[in-house]
């Protein structure tokens, strides 16, 4: 976390707290503390930072940290707290991200996307930019007259759930999806790799003691040879291929698939004569009942993967609201310990947001924070 002072001729903090966007392209808010100085009330200050910074250099919004309401505890705890409060801010943000990273993503994936919202205390429900600008302690999630080190881990275990919960309904996600994905594959491709089973059906087979029917592979620009030879490529003086036994099932870019009836003693034969002429017999065994278990598992997958793809955006978009909600309440539980570590008690600071503007150089900022 980052402070700075603003008033001239003070000693001022070089640092500033980064309070992320949801995009993650946009220039960042920055949430400072100045000290209210002998003589000067929070107005006085609020005035003084404007006046400095209003000029082109950031847009400038009042931080409502409740700094007479939260415990200060000792000097000792206070110290401790700040080391912890680095490990939960890095916490809150990645986790805060992650989500936001995910729901981007189902919405990339097809599903209805909208940029969340916030829900606030007085009612409705607010944009991110909104929330930050506006930004009010929610005292009925997180009791304000808690000690600072409860109130912290309050909102880290609130962040660490959602984190776990993310990986599980990831994991969950990420396996249907691999599941639907895979039945799809098996459907796509050329008529040499891909799976047969949606386009034959029970009537095109004839499987009896002593004849069998074959899938062959023909590139389309040798069916012509195909039906032509066919029937002798079984080998022997009678070749036993049923004779006119073929017909065309199915067609892609390149190829056709053919059947073919024949004899069970001549299929090896047929096999070794059909593949010097670049005819493929594929290895298939038509079954009912696998037709019907595949085609069911198929709707069955389709069907779970689009409903853990809805509850599982709707998880995203409340528990993203949650996770940004915990995230900012950290960063003021920061702002207000780094602040009170730094400029003493009582804690007497006005806690300032600002956006700088991106074409601001570094050096004008240098110069403000260096005065």
């Amino acid at each position: 976390l980052f402070h700075s002072s603003c008033g001239q001729g003070r000693d001022p903090a070089p640092e500033l707290a980064r309070v992320m966007s949801a995009d993650t392209d946009s220039v960042p808010y920055w949430l400072i503390a100045t000290p209210i100085t002998s003589g000067y009330g929070p107005q006085d200050e609020w005035n003084n930072h404007v006046k400095k910074t209003g000029d082109g250099l950031a847009e400038n919004y009042k931080f409502n940290v409740p700094s007479k309401d939260l415990k200060v505890g000792t000097l000792d705890s206070l110290m401790a707290l700040s080391d912890e409060l680095v490990r939960y801010d890095t916490m809150a943000e990645a986790t805060t991200f992650k989500i936001y990273k995910q729901l981007a993503e189902l919405g990339k994936e097809g599903a209805a996307f909208e940029e969340p919202t916030i829900p606030v205390e007085r009612g409705g429900a607010v944009s991110i930019d909104e929330y930050v600008r506006t930004f009010a302690w929610d005292e009925a999630k997180y009791p304000v007259k808690s000690p600072l080190k409860e109130l912290s881990e309050l909102l880290i275990t609130a962040v660490s759930r959602m984190d776990d919960e993310l990986k599980a309904k990831s994991a969950e996600y990420a396996s249907l999806k691999g599941s639907k994905m895979a039945i799809e594959r098996k459907e796509q491709g050329n008529l040499m790799v891909r799976s047969l089973d949606g386009l034959v059906k029970g009537s095109d087979f004839i499987d009896s003691e002593h004849l069998t029917t074959l899938l062959v592979v023909v590139p389309k620009f040798s069916v012509k040879e195909w039906n032509n030879s066919y029937a002798t490529l079984g080998g022997g003086a009678t070749s036993f291929v049923v004779p006119s036994s073929s017909k065309c099932l199915a067609e892609d870019t390149d190829t056709a698939l053919m059947t073919v009836t024949l004899f069970r003693t001549a299929v090896e034969s047929f096999k070794t004569n059909a593949r010097e002429k670049r005819f493929i017999v594929r290895d298939f065994e038509y079954s009912a009942e696998g037709v019907a278990a595949d085609n069911a598992s198929k709707v069955k997958v389709g069907a779970d993967f689009e409903k853990t793809k809805v509850m599982f955006m709707r998880w995203c978009k409340t528990n993203f609201a949650e996770a940004y909600s915990a995230m900012l309440h950290l960063k003021a539980v920061r702002l207000f310990v780094e602040s009170t570590l730094r400029y003493g008690v009582p804690p007497n600071f006005q806690a300032v947001l600002m956006k700088p503007k991106k074409e601001v150089c570094v050096r004008r900022w240098r110069d403000f924070f260096f005065v």
